[in-house]
């Protein structure tokens, strides 16, 4: 058996295992990020709760600030960063 069909499985599982690192590191896209702060807002918020409450917007220090005012006139912002984690939380405020 000649070498290459030895390290022919290897290469392909790496070459598969970068790919799919790379995938992985991406950051999220706007619709994503906007999704996940929503849905934490339908959890804290209660039954009332509408996913069309929420806003998003630019932030000066993170990807964006989702902003959700639901109909009981309580607000809850959400500073997201890149890959969708929340960096800093506020609410209820009324």
């Amino acid at each position: 058996m000649t070498r290459w069909r030895l390290f022919a499985p290897l290469a392909v599982l790496m070459a598969l295992t970068g790919y799919l690192g790379l995938r992985l590191g991406q950051p999220l896209d706007d619709t994503a990020i906007i999704e996940q702060a929503a849905a934490r807002y339908l959890a804290e918020a209660g039954p009332d709760a509408r996913r069309t409450d929420c806003a998003a917007t630019a932030h000066p220090d993170a990807r964006m600030i989702v902003v959700c005012h639901g109909a009981d006139g309580r607000a809850f912002s959400y500073v997201m960063g890149h890959r969708g984690e929340v960096v800093a939380r506020t609410g209820p405020q009324a």
